[in-house]
């Protein structure tokens, strides 16, 4: 059946819904799209991506994004590729992130220890209580608490943090090449 006036030429079948692994390479493909657009090498670029996925493996939420831009200027990479690497820690992805840092961060400091979520979500129940009191003292007790946390974690995010930039800026280095050149063929071939 066809549609009305504004989609005349379209059947109705070709309107439906996208799924949802056609919106993820819709998605993955404007990506693309951005970071081989920009004005950068390929190494800029994937180092900026590489800088943004150590930042975002970090768990130091909120400042992530800070620390992937400064770390793109210390490496004079591409900040807005920095900036779209940061996406590789996502609330998807976090509890993976998490668990491993946490893992890896008693192993490199020879911590004997287990998460517990019974306390972990106690002392998140605390955090969020002294943000929203806006009290000091309750503050200070509960960064206490989570710094038991925190320390293995940034710890085990060096490493973790270390392959995943390396594994990040391979295959941003490569895409962006391969669009570019992909690009350039059907530049030239319409040329002619």
């Amino acid at each position: 059946m066809w549609l009305g006036r504004r989609d005349r030429l379209l059947p109705r079948r070709s309107r439906a819904a996208p799924s949802l692994s056609r919106k993820w390479r819709a998605g993955l493909h404007l990506a693309v799209r951005r970071l081989s657009s920009l004005r950068a090498s390929p190494h800029e670029i994937a180092l900026g991506c590489a800088a943004g996925a150590f930042a975002s493996i970090t768990p130091l939420l909120g400042v992530q994004t800070l620390l992937a831009v400064a770390v793109a200027l210390l490496l004079r990479a591409s900040i807005p590729a920095a900036i779209i690497g940061t996406f590789v820690g996502n609330p998807l992805s976090w509890p993976f992130i998490w668990a491993s840092t946490y893992a890896m961060g008693l192993k490199i400091m020879g911590i004997e220890g287990v998460l517990d979520p019974s306390t972990f979500e106690r002392n998140m129940l605390l955090l969020w209580g002294a943000l929203i009191e806006r009290s000091p003292q309750l503050l200070d007790t509960t960064a206490a608490l989570l710094w038991p946390l925190l320390l293995p974690m940034l710890a085990g995010s060096l490493p973790i943090g270390l392959l995943t930039a390396a594994i990040v800026y391979y295959i941003s280095r490569n895409v962006v090449r391969a669009w570019r050149v992909r690009r350039m063929t059907r530049t030239s071939a319409a040329a002619e």
